[in-house]
């Protein structure tokens, strides 16, 4: 992310080949931003472009040591697409949808920086407590008793899971209004039953292909698969 106040200190990997006099294909080539000690990106692992903090490569080309970046979060913080959809609680695709969903209020509006879409985490924040419809609520706070009939309560769960595979207990306890024991353990149970219809056809399975067919992290599936097949509900 770009810590607050620092986006004018963004630089990208075209502004390293400059600054090293190379082309962006030989700099890119020759993986000169990978040497040991050159500063990490500042955006998410999986961003399409990668940012550096211009502070950081100056410091690191001068040979003084790399200043650390600001640790603490604040409302000014600017978000890449993955980041915004990890503190949505969504997968990236959804938060792309969210740009033009129907019935939904639309995402906040984002600001381009180095050519990249940003969003500040307040303005997500305030999103997400004010946003209508499914999803509008942030969750009953835990211990609260909840009011969400328990009939639908795994049906509803079981769907949410089939719309999103990674989605987490806390943006569950936001789209129904529940408090974060109750969806987590939803959440344990719809996985756990997805799992049991798999194995009804395929009795050999494992993590890895409940991770393939289904789209649960990794860990998610291997603790899926364990409740499966133990005797218990896995809640």
């Amino acid at each position: 992310m770009i810590r607050a106040g620092r986006a004018h200190l963004v630089v990208t990997l075209a502004d390293l080949a400059a600054a090293a006099g190379k082309s962006l294909k030989t700099f890119g080539n020759q993986k000169l931003h990978k040497v040991p000690g050159h500063p990490e990106p500042i955006n998410s692992p999986k961003a399409r472009v990668l940012l550096w903090d211009r502070e950081q490569i100056d410091a690191f080309r001068s040979g003084a040591p790399v200043p650390e970046l600001p640790a603490e979060d604040s409302d000014d913080d600017l978000l890449d697409r993955n980041e915004a959809a990890d503190l949505a609680g969504v997968e990236p695709r959804t938060w792309d949808r969210y740009a033009n969903l129907p019935g939904m209020r639309p995402r906040p509006e984002a600001v381009e920086v180095a050519g990249v879409e940003h969003w500040r985490r307040g303005d997500i924040l305030e999103w997400l407590a004010t946003r209508p419809g499914p999803g509008s609520s942030p969750g009953r706070p835990v211990g609260r008793r909840d009011t969400f009939p328990q009939a639908d309560l795994l049906p509803q769960t079981m769907q949410l899971l089939e719309q999103e595979p990674a989605i987490t207990a806390a943006a569950i306890a936001g789209q129904l209004g529940i408090n974060a024991n109750t969806a987590q353990r939803a959440l344990n149970r719809a996985r756990t039953t997805a799992v049991r219809r798999l194995l009804e056809e395929q009795p050999g399975l494992t993590a890895e292909d409940v991770h393939d067919q289904l789209g649960y992290p990794l860990w998610a599936a291997q603790r899926a698969l364990k409740a499966a097949t133990d005797t218990d509900d896995g809640d």
